[in-house]
């Protein structure tokens, strides 16, 4: 089993990412970071593929809201329950700040980037700042699981019996927070 799942880690790891990043991915990227301190993939590439991916995902959300404003609204309030007037006081209360808090804001980042888009900040001033955002996001997120490596190795000595165990609870955490978040959403959108 652990040969299959380091084979696949080898083949999909980097494409998973790109996947996992363009929506949301903090457990995602802790896990590649502590995959990373372990060999089995480069962290710097693994910053490089999220920043990317979150930033083409991000930038898809903010044109979409921003060139499509009626019916990205009218999807937004029929699908899901979120007081935008609340997350554009926000985005209008911190400006380019908004940008970076929205980064950090799980299951809310790319309704956080429509909001942006819905608020018609320029698309200069938003691309460059996301680019910036995203790259903050994904170096503390991949470096943080890459440090967490390293301590545990420092605290337990050799882990590599656990190491995939390890990445596979923290995968395990991120989608069980997930979908709580989404049954929850969902109750309140029925209601």
């Amino acid at each position: 089993m652990e040969e299959f799942l380091e084979d696949l880690i080898s083949r999909f790891g980097y494409i998973a990412i790109f996947i996992f990043t363009f929506f949301e991915g903090e457990s995602v990227l802790i896990a590649a970071g502590f995959l990373s301190y372990s060999g089995y993939l480069d962290v710097n590439i693994v910053v490089l593929i999220s920043t990317i991916a979150s930033y083409i995902g991000h930038g898809t959300f903010f044109l979409i809201a921003l060139h499509k404003r009626e019916i990205f609204l009218k999807y937004i309030q029929k699908m899901i329950k979120v007081n935008l007037s609340k997350l554009e006081a926000l985005m209008e209360r911190y400006g380019i700040a908004s940008i970076f808090i929205s980064q950090w804001l799980y299951g809310f980042r790319l309704i956080s980037a429509a909001v942006l888009g819905l608020s018609r900040m320029g698309k200069k001033k938003y691309f460059t700042f996301l680019l910036i955002s995203c790259f903050i996001w994904a170096t503390l997120c991949t470096y943080g699981g890459y440090f967490f490596g390293a301590t545990l190795k420092n605290i337990l000595g050799n882990i590599k019996k656990y190491e995939l165990p390890i990445a596979l609870g923290f995968l395990a955490a991120g989608f069980i927070i997930w979908f709580v978040r989404d049954v929850r959403r969902r109750r309140n959108v029925s209601q």
